[in-house]
């Protein structure tokens, strides 16, 4: 189960729900606007997390300019109060799993959700596709 919390249902948000549904996975997803963050929930992204608020909180957002925040003084405190009652505060979407955690969309980072031998067997049916174009059509050209 791949969790998807958003706050503005943008382009990037259905991405990333037509790219998870199109490898399978299950998705829950939250509207933060109508169902805020708990104290827990906002710690447990901080914890899944690699570069602390970096990930989470968005620099160029109105609403973070807004709330005038000085990110080397915040207590966590401070940080998790304006999440809950502004979460536009956020980077859009949060996609992440008990272990792993991505924002926004990203093809990229994206693969973190697929089970190893999925992305194998994927890999493995790209490659096949690759040689049999090569051997109907003598080249292969790539993009």
């Amino acid at each position: 189960m791949v969790n998807l919390y958003y706050h503005t249902n943008d382009p990037s948000n259905r991405k990333a729900v037509k790219w998870l549904s199109g490898h399978g996975l299950a998705i829950h997803m939250r509207n933060l606007e109508k169902e805020p963050l708990s104290v827990a929930e906002i710690q447990q992204l901080l914890a899944l997390s690699l570069n602390g608020t970096d990930d989470l909180i968005s620099k160029r957002s109105r609403e973070t300019k807004k709330l005038k925040m000085d990110r080397d003084t915040v207590t966590i405190n401070e940080l998790t109060a304006a999440i809950q009652t502004s979460p536009h505060i956020l980077k859009n979407p949060i996609i992440f799993n008990d272990r792993k955690m991505v924002t926004g969309f990203d093809k990229e980072k994206m693969g973190i959700f697929i089970p190893q031998t999925q992305r194998q067997d994927e890999l493995t049916s790209l490659f096949r596709k690759l040689k049999l174009k090569s051997h109907h059509h003598g080249k292969i050209k790539l993009a």
